[in-house]
């Protein structure tokens, strides 16, 4: 059945397979990807309702013992106890005028008192704060005269209380009855909506439910509705209710927090409704699922059109094959007959035969298969039987059992590869290997050469077993540069081995010499290098790049110090003498883009395609040393012909727009401005302080504090949100210099600029 509905041409069967395998890594990342989502989101908003709940009972307990301690304050008052424990034989008008003037300036100082009540048993009267007097009999709130004779707890305690239709917090001090002879007391009313605001942190915007049940099961404060309320108070809580619940009400299951306010023998419950949060997570699950589709549908389309760009030719090239070939191929006799890739290979293999036939006209067949065989050794570690078999038949290079590897590369491949085209480099390289041939012939040695048809070319030379002849080797090879400098006109970087064997890893020494050869760019050694050099120039355990010293040639450039600038140069690329030839060019290469980066309003190194493959025209570091040195100073002298003072404006310009811009980040720094206008730290201060009479730092600070009562006279925020908008670290350390700054707490000062506007 696939056989039949299977594509016969191969970019069609490869774009289906591709499509199908596609689709399927893409739908199942997406299932899985959305599930995660899923799952660590309402874990997450699980924890924030967790760390939401433990701040509202850390701030309920601070703000009821507060209030507590308020309310000893008013009982302890010497204008107030004096007239609550007045007699009738020491009455005075003038005390309870100065009692009356107390509760006026306890009432304006705490914004959550609605009501203050002074009870004087023994007058039996009772002052309010809105100054009025009343008797015993004709008091109003009769439920809080009833609840003073009736109470005998040991301790302040909160209690409901409704009076004239709305609901109160209240507290009697002292906190026990009659029982200890009391004649005076003072009851305070507390309003529950700026308890709900500050202490619960309950917003109008908020869909989360916070409520406080009282020890019997009482509706103290919070923002649920009466219905709500009452159902959950009358629900068992499970016994894991300390990791959260869920609980479902009508239409809607919530996500439930309880905590405990052991003082008041309260509990506090935070409702989270799951509806909201998991529609927002569908949301975008949805907008995954779809992102994810429209991604898949654009690979497929990029597949189609790669496979019809890369593959298509690949089919019509297998059919002018079937069609060159004919009918009578012994390809088209076999199973193999509809596969285009084994027709493909068929036609190769004979264009390779009639190439390989044309070059036996030219050269020798037993000189190809040498070379070619000498190839495979080098480059397959250990020659097999046959070949070895080969070579030492018909090569004199291991007729003593011994004998060396030499390497020799061309510099600067990428010149010469520009120089000449393709026939003229094989020529030029076969006539390399001839000269090196002849030249070691004259020194004694026979060698056998290996065109790999890159930069370099390897010969086998044959050698002493005892390695007598080591000077003498590498005094032939320098006889072989000097030929070929003298002939051909080419420069050569040359590696000798030391002694091997048949049995030896002839590819590990070969990769070895390829890499000696590389050396010369980094030391600038003009020399034949041997194995013993492969211990001194190891890689050292550091050789990453100096992030600070690269920072320093760039502030050279900018503070225009040219002997500090080719003393930074130096040590930078000092330590690349341990490094190998790749990870050498890394280096450099990083160095130069970051240049570039630093000083991109400049001409100097625009024009450089590829900083990697510019830098292949350098025979050493040295050269690059000089030649970045050199256009360092050309930046040096663009920049000397700008004004110095006009340059200082610009910077310290630049240097007051990232502080207006990062202001809210509170790991802002002065390191941080000096890099990004390029210029040492000391230097950026120096420039802010002669512009502007004041440190970098304290404009800074200076900012963050304007920026703060600005959002402090402006909005509602709390304290905590101001202090982290404004970038303090800390919420004490933004007290501290706020009140330095104003002479009061933000508190205080958010208060009473609040009072003069209004």
């Amino acid at each position: 059945m696939w056989s039949r509905i299977k594509p016969k041409k191969t970019y069609s069967s490869i774009f289906l397979y591709s499509c199908i395998a596609v689709s399927l890594l893409t739908l199942v990342f997406t299932m899985f990807l959305s599930r995660q989502f899923a799952q660590s989101a309402m874990d997450e908003i699980n924890k924030s309702n967790q760390e939401k709940m433990n701040q509202v009972v850390k701030t309920s307990e601070f703000t009821l013992q507060k209030l507590r301690q308020f309310a000893l304050r008013i009982y302890s008052d010497e204008n107030i106890a004096l007239w609550i424990n007045m007699g009738e034989n020491d009455y005075s008008a003038l005390a309870l005028n100065k009692a009356a003037e107390s509760v006026r300036e306890f009432r304006s100082s705490e914004p959550f008192i609605d009501g203050i009540y002074l009870f004087n048993f023994n007058l039996g009267q009772i002052y309010t704060s809105d100054s009025s007097i009343y008797t015993i009999q004709d008091f109003y709130d009769q439920a809080m005269l009833n609840y003073i004779k009736s109470q005998n707890t040991p301790y302040l305690q909160f209690f409901n209380h409704e009076v004239k239709g709305e609901s109160h917090l209240a507290l009697v001090v002292p906190a026990a009855g009659p029982n200890q002879n009391y004649h005076g007391f003072v009851a305070i009313l507390f309003s529950k909506p700026l308890l709900n605001e500050h202490m619960l942190q309950i917003s109008k915007e908020d869909q989360n439910k916070i409520f406080i049940e009282g020890k019997n099961k009482e509706f103290i404060l919070g923002n649920t509705d009466a219905a709500l309320t009452e159902v959950l108070m009358g629900t068992d809580t499970p016994e894991a209710a300390e990791q959260g619940w869920k609980w479902e009400s009508g239409n809607e299951t919530w996500s439930i927090q309880t905590a405990q306010l052991p003082i008041e023998g309260w509990k506090v419950y935070h409702l989270s409704p799951i509806s909201l949060w998991q529609a927002k997570i569908t949301k975008i699950r949805t907008e995954i699922i779809g992102s994810s589709i429209f991604l898949l549908f654009a690979l497929l389309l990029f597949l189609f059109w790669q496979s019809y760009r890369s593959l298509k030719p690949i089919s019509d090239l297998a059919f002018q094959l079937q069609s060159k070939l004919g009918k009578k191929h012994p390809m088209a006799q076999t199973t193999n007959a509809n596969n285009e890739i084994e027709w493909i290979h068929s036609g190769f293999h004979l264009l390779v035969e009639q190439i390989e036939q044309l070059d036996l006209s030219i050269k020798s067949s037993k000189a190809l298969v040498k070379e070619d065989f000498l190839r495979q050794w080098i480059l397959n570690s250990k020659a097999s039987e046959p070949v070895e078999a080969f070579i030492r038949s018909e090569t004199k290079i291991i007729q003593t059992g011994s004998f060396r590897m030499a390497v020799v590369r061309l510099e600067s491949y990428v010149r010469f590869k520009e120089c000449y085209d393709f026939a003229s480099r094989k020529l030029l390289r076969y006539a390399l290997g001839n000269i090196m041939v002849e030249v070691l012939a004259n020194h004694g040695f026979a060698a056998e050469t290996a065109d790999f048809s890159s930069d370099h070319l390897v010969a086998l030379i044959s050698s002493s077993a005892s390695g007598e002849d080591t000077e003498l080797a590498i005094a032939a090879m320098e006889e072989v540069r000097a030929q070929i400098r003298r002939w051909l006109k080419l420069e050569l970087h040359a590696a000798v081995s030391s002694v091997l064997h048949m049995d030896d890893n002839v590819h590990t020494v070969y990769n070895r010499m390829y890499e000696l050869t590389l050396i010369g760019f980094i030391y600038n050694e003009d020399r034949v290098f041997t194995s013993e050099d492969l211990e001194r120039y190891q890689l050292g355990e550091d050789s990453n790049l100096d992030e600070d010293l690269l920072k320093q040639v760039i502030y050279s450039v900018n503070l225009r110090n040219d002997k500090a600038l080719k003393s930074y140069l130096d040590e930078l690329t000092l330590h690349m003498q341990a490094l190998s030839y790749e990870e050498c060019k890394l280096q450099l290469t990083h160095i130069i883009y970051s240049i570039m980066k630093s000083f991109k309003n400049y001409k100097t190194f625009q024009g450089m395609k590829s900083i990697h493959t510019f830098l292949e025209q350098f025979a050493t570091i040295g050269e690059v040393n000089s030649w970045l040195y050199g256009e360092l100073l050309q930046i040096m002298d663009q920049h000397r012909k700008k004004n110095a003072s006009s340059r200082k404006d610009e910077v310290a310009a630049e240097m007051i727009e990232y502080v207006r811009n990062h202001l809210h980040n509170p790991m802002l720094s002065v390191d941080d401005i000096a890099t990004h206008v390029s210029i040492s730290v000391n230097y950026a201060r120096q420039i802010f302080k002669e512009r502007f009479e004041f440190s970098l730092s304290d404009y800074i600070t200076n900012q963050r504090i304007e920026y703060a009562i600005k959002l402090l006279t402006t909005t509602d925020w709390t304290v905590a949100d101001i202090t982290e908008q404004s970038g303090f670290q800390t919420k004490s350390t933004f007290y501290s210099l706020f009140k330095r700054a104003t002479g009061m707490t933000p508190n205080q000062y958010r208060i009473e600029n609040t009072q003069d506007k209004a």
